[in-house]
């Protein structure tokens, strides 16, 4: 009874989290919509009183807007990259891994099992890098997002204005969306 007290309460908070994790998204997303609201209608609508002049106003900022708005969607919702199934252990290893007591000799069955895998980048103390919760060997720039609960490659840090984490693919994005974003906020 009371184990499964925790396990609510242990989901409760992970829903929690999960959920005002989007509150710094949802906070850029209506800054854009009130920037939105009062560039287009209070000061091209109401304010300018030329319409050539409203019409290229309207036209230069929409066309920025509509790069900023996908590039930042982008940066946020583009799939983090994973490592290959090659990284993970077999169901034997991972047995005989975890079984094992003594630290030396994980520290060498992991060197043995990477042999045959691409990693070049080890520890401080020499081992090879193995992600605990995820059951990988780490390949070069691989690290843990303890948000996400998942292993990225080539991974940054985890962004809380995007709720992602930013790596080689997601940054491209990351960077295209901040000239617009300056851009506008200058107008």
């Amino acid at each position: 009874m009371r184990r499964g007290w925790k396990m609510a309460l242990s989901w409760g908070l992970r829903c929690c989290r999960r959920v005002l994790s989007w509150v710094p998204v949802l906070v850029i997303v209506l800054v854009v919509l009130w920037s939105y609201y009062a560039y287009v209608f209070e000061l091209c609508l109401v304010t300018v009183l030329s319409p050539a002049e409203k019409v290229i106003y309207l036209i230069f900022y929409h066309a920025i807007f509509v790069f900023f708005t996908w590039t930042y969607w982008k940066s946020i919702f583009t799939l983090p990259q994973q490592p290959n199934q090659k990284f993970h252990l077999s169901y034997s290893d991972k047995e005989r891994y975890e079984n094992e007591e003594r630290p030396e000799v994980q520290k060498q069955m992991l060197i043995d099992m990477a042999k045959k895998l691409p990693v070049y980048t080890r520890t401080g103390s020499g081992a090879v890098r193995f992600c605990d919760r995820c059951h990988l060997i780490k390949p070069d720039r691989c690290h843990h997002c303890s948000v996400c609960a998942m292993c990225v490659l080539k991974m940054d840090h985890h962004c809380p204005w995007g709720n992602c984490p930013v790596f080689a693919q997601s940054s491209m994005f990351f960077f295209s969306s901040l000239w617009p974003a300056c851009f506008l906020s200058a107008l």
